[in-house]
């Protein structure tokens, strides 16, 4: 589906009047508050748009477009209590002597390569196949760098925290 500007525009108008309201209250029992609901349309809206599915009838566009908003509003959560995690974790590892520095400060200090991999596996809950889709690496590479970026950040907290 390749559209002229104005086309998307009375498309998305179309599919808001059809399914707007049902996407926000599924995003809304998800995500559990009225802006980050609104955000998780507009982003199934930019899917849409950027994916450009075509679908036989109404039917499986409304079910493509509740799934979307679905796991949009799910992923959302998920990153959302994983901050929560990570930010409980980091205080707690940061309470203390002026020396102790925290797991996220450390992992600054790593060159880009396993920064990366790292936040993606544990912070953003990608797999390694994942990743490797979106490093454009192969599975075994990511993996190895997991493996040497873990190795590397403990020996660097050690080194910190002495």
């Amino acid at each position: 589906m390749n559209l002229s500007r104005q086309q998307q525009e009375e498309h998305i108008r179309r599919i808001m009047e059809l399914y707007g309201d049902l996407l926000y209250r599924m995003s809304l029992s998800v995500v559990g508050n009225s802006s980050d609901a609104e955000d998780m349309v507009q982003d199934t809206l930019v899917t849409y748009l950027t994916e450009a599915p075509e679908f036989p009838d109404e039917a499986h566009e409304k079910q493509w477009l509740v799934k979307v908003v679905r796991n949009n509003s799910l992923m959302l959560v998920r990153k959302q209590k994983n901050r929560e995690r990570i930010l409980s974790e980091q205080s707690r590892v940061s309470t203390g002597k002026d020396a102790d520095y925290g797991i996220l400060d450390v992992l600054q200090t790593l060159p880009d390569k396993y920064r990366a991999v790292l936040v993606l596996f544990y912070v953003e809950e990608y797999s390694a196949e994942e990743i490797a889709k979106v490093l454009k690496k192969s599975v075994s590479a990511v993996k190895m760098r997991l493996k040497r970026g873990r190795e590397m950040l403990a020996e660097r907290y050690k080194e910190r925290n002495q």
